[in-house]
This record gives C-alpha cells, sequence and structure tokens, in this order.
C-alpha cells in the first residue's frame, strides 16, 4: 500500500482538497457510521472547521484522498470542551498551546487490518507524532468510541481516559489523552 500524507492548515490546501475531505467525512460519519451529523451538499462540515484547524491529508497511490484528521489547539473552542464536555466526567478541558485535538479521523476502510488497526492508519498516527514534535506538542486529547480506544490500547499507544465511556447517539463514546512519550513512540517507531 502506497500512500502520502500531508499536514497543512486549512489555509494551504486547495478547494478540491478541503471538498474530498469533507465528502470522505460524509461518506464515513453519515454513511458508514450512520451518525447524526448535518451534511451539505455531500460534505460534512462542523463549526469547527471554520476555526483554520490544521489537517491531515491521506491519500492512495492513485493521488485519491482517503483519510482524514482534524487538529486544533486547545486554546481556542475544541469539540472535547464545547461539544462533548459531559466526558471530561467534572475535569477541567486542557487549554495550552502543548495539547492539541485530534478530532473527525476518516479513513477509507482496507483490507490489511487483522484485528488492529490497518497500516494507513498506523501511518496517520506516526504523521500526528512528528508533526507534534515539529510544533511542540506534548500530547492530544480526542473523543472517540470504545472500540477505537481498544485499538490503539492493542497498538501499545499510551493513553489515558478521562472518565468513564458514555452514550452519545450511537456510540459509546470516551474522551483520551494521547501522550507521546516513549511507549507511544515505541509502539508506532520500532
Amino acid at each position: 500500500m502506497e500512500s502520502s500524507i500531508i499536514i497543512e492548515p486549512r489555509n494551504k490546501l486547495n478547494k478540491v482538497e478541503l471538498c474530498d475531505i469533507h465528502k470522505l467525512r460524509a461518506k464515513v460519519f453519515k454513511d458508514r457510521m450512520g451518525w447524526e451529523v448535518p451534511i451539505l451538499s455531500g460534505m460534512e462540515i462542523d463549526g469547527y472547521d471554520a476555526l483554520d484547524p490544521y489537517y491531515m491529508v491521506i491519500r492512495n497511490k492513485t493521488d485519491d484522498v482517503c483519510g482524514c484528521w482534524r487538529l486544533l489547539p486547545t486554546e481556542g473552542p475544541y469539540m472535547l470542551k464545547d461539544t462533548f464536555p459531559e466526558l471530561l466526567h467534572g475535569e477541567r478541558a486542557p487549554v495550552s498551546e502543548r495539547v492539541w485535538e485530534l478530532s473527525r479521523f476518516a479513513i477509507e476502510t482496507e483490507s490489511d487490518c487483522n484485528f488492529g488497526f490497518a497500516q494507513r492508519a498506523m501511518e496517520a498516527m506516526r504523521k500526528i507524532v512528528t508533526f507534534a514534535d515539529e510544533k511542540g506538542i506534548d500530547k492530544y486529547v480526542t473523543v472517540t468510541t470504545v472500540a477505537i480506544e481498544r485499538l490503539l490500547r492493542h497498538a501499545g499507544i499510551d493513553i489515558t481516559r478521562f472518565g468513564k465511556p458514555l452514550n452519545i447517539g450511537k456510540e459509546r463514546a470516551i474522551a483520551l489523552e494521547i501522550h507521546l512519550e516513549e511507549k507511544t513512540r515505541s509502539a508506532l517507531f520500532q
């Protein structure tokens, strides 16, 4: 599997790339997962997309967008703090230039999964670690499902829960900190 992965600020991506990201998100979140998310012209877009996030864009060997991830600093509004604060279970939401949120991870399904993260997802994880090194990020926070939490643990990623999972829509959702120290780096780069 050959793919290319970039992480760029929203204003560095062209309109076609942005449309492809939002169409993939609609395909994954609305069509495949059945989430109740607003769709506009076949695209899943929310208010956080207007806050000049960074986006990871994953392209396959034919140069089609096959994966994406949104990255936002926690110094402004972000999904965990402002949309799903109940997942913090009374803890204060992180607000720091050294803590960023990962959200809206969408990826085309692959056949190389074998009960764990597919190769493309692992490449994406490695890329967020190198991005963190470039930007001085110490850790990420994210809202995800308990199924993804299990995959992260199985892959050896160092994560900490903010609290117990809650039912949000169709999913058992959980808020996590993703630590970027030795355990995570060994799991991804060894």
